[in-house]
């Protein structure tokens, strides 16, 4: 790929490749090699930080690709199309060059939508188009885009789920958006079906969601005492989950696989502080949480000792 050195000579060189998929009379169309002549040209404009004319690139792909009917190739040019459409958004976004109509973020989002289209009939349609949302809403966390993150998250539910760990994706996926949109009580809820529908998956296979659990935990942990519910208002399934770190049961031990001593102590501390309203060694708690949690749980943790002290 040849090297330029202004816009003005990526959009003639755009032109050229252009006309090479204008149908010509008595002469079948073949837009195999513009499809690859535009797609060198798209990630030149990548590498070059030049986001919207890679996004223009990345369209013309795809529309190649469609007139081969080679749907695959036409879902991803889609996709990386939108992702340098929101690159773009970004960029002007922290240059403070705001504009009203969100011209970049619009498009990027119309380009999933397209790429969720190209799947149509594939036998493996509804996983695709729940990959693609998933990674819609995930951008529009980073874009702090909450709201249309949050309808992306809730069309995430409509999917049909064909395996566990989809579904997971997808809920935990969600729970991100609730947190960041400080929807705690949502978040509980959610966190509670993560660990509802592990609990339903067969017990060979159960171990491999260790992980899961493991984040689930802590973060209901965290959850319950930020919100303060009522024993009277708590559910049974719930109260569990605060009575296991209560020193009242005596234990010292983790009751549970997926949670090490360490970190079933360390909860054990939390709850005692929050039963006792001690805020003296909050700090020490936190500092020996951190290395730990995750960013999302350090979040929790930190809105935690807020409210305490």
């Amino acid at each position: 790929m040849a090297s330029f050195s202004n816009s003005e000579e990526i959009i003639y060189h755009y032109k050229i490749i252009l006309n090479k998929t204008k149908k010509k009379l008595f002469r079948k169309l073949n837009t195999s090699e513009p499809s690859d002549q535009f797609a060198k040209l798209a990630n030149f404009c990548q590498k070059n930080d030049k986001h919207d004319y890679a996004a223009l690139c990345w369209q013309a792909v795809a529309k190649c690709e469609e007139s081969m009917d080679h749907n695959c190739e036409q879902a991803l040019a889609h996709q990386k199309a939108a992702r340098q459409f929101f690159s773009e958004f970004k960029k002007t976004e922290s240059s403070g060059l705001i504009s009203p109509y969100n011209e970049n973020l619009q498009a990027g989002l119309s380009e999933m939508r397209h790429a969720e289209d190209s799947w149509q009939g594939n036998l493996f349609e509804n996983v695709l188009k729940t990959s693609i949302r998933l990674e819609t809403a995930e951008t529009l966390v980073g874009l702090g885009k909450l709201d249309d993150a949050a309808f992306i998250g809730s069309s995430l539910i409509d999917v049909p789920h064909e395996c566990p760990t989809l579904k997971l994706a997808i809920l935990e996926q969600i729970t991100s958006i609730q947190i960041l949109s400080e929807d705690y009580e949502g978040a509980l809820l959610t966190f509670t079906e993560i660990a509802n529908t592990i609990s339903c998956i067969d017990n060979d296979t159960i171990g491999i969601y260790n992980d899961i659990l493991f984040r689930c935990e802590i973060s209901r942990v965290f959850l319950l005492l930020i919100l303060k519910p009522t024993r009277q208002k708590m559910p049974s399934d719930l109260a569990s989950v605060l009575e296991k770190y209560m020193w009242i049961n005596g234990n010292f031990d983790s009751p549970v696989p997926y949670i090490s001593d360490i970190m079933f102590r360390l909860l054990r501390s939390l709850v005692k502080a929050y039963q006792l309203g001690e805020t003296t060694c909050l700090g020490t708690i936190e500092s020996d949480f951190t290395p730990h949690l995750t960013s999302e749980q350090r979040h929790l943790l930190a809105v935690l000792i807020n409210t305490l002290t």
